[in-house]
């Protein structure tokens, strides 16, 4: 895992440790003070983690209750990751939905997602527990914890991962709205999801990737045994015929 991503893991340790004590609503407020941007520090440490998962506008005043003008947030990351040599990339249009064609539209996407969901509702899973929390900054950081152990646990770089922190929220939204339809497969016991948007009849996305990779491996064994057959058909032509046309 590249140093990036073990200091976003040391600030999410730092955050987790001040929050032992909770907030009563635990909303980033605005300071007045023209230095920091929250009235409690923590939302400081919180905030430069978040903005490295997600630069979405909308998205940070939802998941932070902020009172902070949009045009102040954006002020604001584009100044932080500049100061932490992070590429700025705004994204565009209204954001993703859970109930769009393409959410969660390829195999490989629900197979990942059918792992990211077993860390959020699994018994270790920290970001089970969010839905519950009063507080949204503990709310938060268990939902960041859970997306950096996915995008550690199956990527180098958590720019690499497939399902982005973005679509993860939406996911969660979707099925706690009961828009996302959950399934267990009856032969691996595996919890996946089905976005409405796949219309094709469901089928366990572990289950289908594991499969494949068998096919795959049948067929790469396949095309090297042939490929030994054709190589050893003119060696046993050359041989026999050289026992018929030897000298008697």
């Amino acid at each position: 895992m590249k140093s990036k991503d073990q200091e976003v893991f040391k600030i999410m340790r730092s955050v987790n440790q001040a929050t032992a004590n909770k907030v009563a609503t635990g909303k980033a407020t605005a300071s007045k003070s023209r230095i920091n941007l929250f009235d409690d520090p923590r939302w400081e440490d919180r905030f430069d983690v978040l903005i490295r998962l997600t630069q979405r506008t909308q998205l940070i005043k939802d998941l932070t209750g902020t009172d902070l003008r949009p045009q102040r947030i954006k002020a604001a990351i584009d100044k932080r990751l500049e100061e932490m040599g992070v590429e700025i990339q705004r994204p565009r249009g209204s954001g993703q939905t859970y109930t769009a064609k393409g959410f969660l539209y390829k195999m490989s996407d629900k197979y990942e997602a059918a792992y990211l969901l077993g860390l959020h509702f699994g018994a270790n899973g920290p970001g089970s527990q969010a839905a519950f929390d009063t507080s949204l900054g503990n709310a938060l950081d268990k939902r960041m914890e859970t997306y950096l152990r996915y995008c550690s646990d199956m990527h180098e770089r958590t720019e690499d991962a497939s399902i982005s922190f973005e679509t993860y929220i939406v996911l969660i939204e979707g099925i706690k709205n009961h828009e996302v339809p959950i399934h267990t497969c009856k032969d691996c016991s595996t919890t996946y999801c089905w976005p409405v948007g796949s219309y094709v009849r469901h089928s366990c996305p572990v289950c289908a990737v594991h499969q494949l990779d068998v096919k795959a491996a049948k067929q790469k064994l396949d095309a090297m045994l042939n490929a030994k057959k054709i190589n050893a058909a003119p060696v046993r032509s050359h041989l026999s015929g050289g026992k018929s046309g030897e000298p008697t």
